[in-house]
């Protein structure tokens, strides 16, 4: 049977490396809660006291869509210099409905809906496809959604 010693302050040094790696997981730990609980005061908003059905983002955009009276949001979530815009348009009547966009900056949303009447309702059970972008044309997304509310 072998016995081993350590040097007295081995085992201090690897005390105190135990709590120094539990500090930085800690650390890391409440950093990532904080990220995830807390919303910057400047993040945009579209507004409030609607369920939304969708919300995508993307690179400086977020689109916010109800399906339930047509409203879609675009919101500019990026100090970048560009506009945030989406287009609406009915892919399975092929109808070019409308763009919305946002140019008064970071934090800003525009928003429309059905009841502003004419290309702002949407046919219901159609697909509707939206494409959106917040990089002044360094990249877009598409998404889709069936217009069923």
């Amino acid at each position: 049977m072998q016995h081993t010693t350590s040097a007295p302050g081995a085992t201090r040094r690897s005390r105190l490396r135990r709590r120094s790696a539990a500090a930085l997981v800690g650390a890391a730990a409440l950093a990532g809660l904080a990220a995830v609980t807390t919303s910057p005061a400047t993040a945009a908003e579209a507004p409030t006291g609607i369920n939304w059905d969708h919300t995508w983002n993307g690179a400086g955009v977020r689109v916010y869509v109800e399906e339930h009276g047509d409203i879609i949001s675009v919101c500019d979530t990026a100090a970048n210099g560009h506009a945030a815009f989406v287009t609406v348009v009915d892919s399975d009547l092929n109808i070019d409905h409308y763009e919305a966009k946002v140019s008064t900056g970071k934090g800003t949303c525009v928003t429309h809906q059905a009841s502003q009447g004419g290309r702002y309702n949407l046919h219901e059970y159609s697909n509707i496809g939206l494409t959106f972008e917040g990089e002044g044309g360094l990249g877009s997304y598409a998404v889709n959604f069936v217009n069923d509310h």
